[in-house]
Parts: C-alpha cells; sequence; structure tokens
C-alpha cells in the first residue's frame, strides 16, 4: 500500500530575519510559534526545511515565512563537504544537514551529489518519522 504525503509548504511567522544564506536549512518553532533556525531542544522539535526569506529586516515576529514540511523529498543546506548521495542526514544546531549522532537522530538521506565544499545544497528524501504535518 502505497502512503501519499503532500510536500506542500506551509506558513509560519518568522522568529528571526531571514536572508538568502538561511535558505533550506532546518527550521524548528519557538516557545512563541515562531519559526527559527535549526532545533531549539536536544530532542529536535524540527518541522521542516526554511523556503523563503523575510520579506524586510524587521521580519522577527512579523512576516510570514515558506516552510517545507520534512516529506517527500526537498533541497537542504550541507554542513559537512564529505556528505554525498547515500548518505543520512541529522540537523546541527545551527539547521545544517550534518552526518547523524548520538544526539542527532538521522532524518534523511542525500539523493543526489557528491562530496564538495562545505555550504553546498542537496537533495534529501526525507525517511523522518511522525515529521510534523502543520
Amino acid at each position: 500500500m502505497a502512503i501519499n504525503q503532500s510536500n506542500e509548504p506551509f506558513t509560519l511567522t518568522a522568529g528571526a530575519t531571514f536572508a538568502n544564506s538561511d535558505l533550506y536549512k532546518f527550521v524548528a518553532v519557538n516557545s512563541s510559534g515562531h519559526a527559527v533556525i535549526g532545533p531549539t531542544t536536544a530532542a529536535g522539535n524540527i518541522v521542516g526545511t526554511l523556503d523563503s526569506v523575510t520579506a524586510t529586516t524587521a521580519g522577527a515576529g512579523v512576516d510570514p515565512v515558506s516552510i517545507r514540511p520534512l516529506t517527500g523529498k526537498s533541497q537542504l543546506f550541507l554542513a559537512a563537504s564529505s556528505l554525498s548521495a547515500g548518505n543520512t542526514i541529522a540537523a546541527s544546531s545551527n539547521g545544517m544537514g550534518i552526518a547523524p549522532t548520538t544526539d542527532a537522530a538521522a532524518l534523511g538521506v542525500i539523493a543526489t551529489g557528491s562530496s564538495g565544499t562545505t555550504g553546498r545544497i542537496a537533495t534529501v528524501v526525507w525517511i523522518a518519522a511522525g515529521a510534523a504535518d502543520v
């Protein structure tokens, strides 16, 4: 039986001003219900990846941003240069894709790309069980 999950973006209020350098990083929800880069707790609380930037420099608590849920496949900003297709991905505290650790569980698998420079963007297929559908 196939399960069809939507990868349509949803909107949250930004918890900070987001620039192009923040695109495709992991996003969590803070205690104010705003989108912030990276997990805010050891458990994660990640709801997706940032899919847009704030419209103004006063974006925190004001501007809406688009979040892509961790279903299907999407783009992710990688922190490690040694990651390539077939490697599993976890979230660093600053929202970038890293190799899983005992404190950071695997959330997806890199679908395309060879190892290269830090800060590149790769396509990831999400495997996160129970990823939030907002």
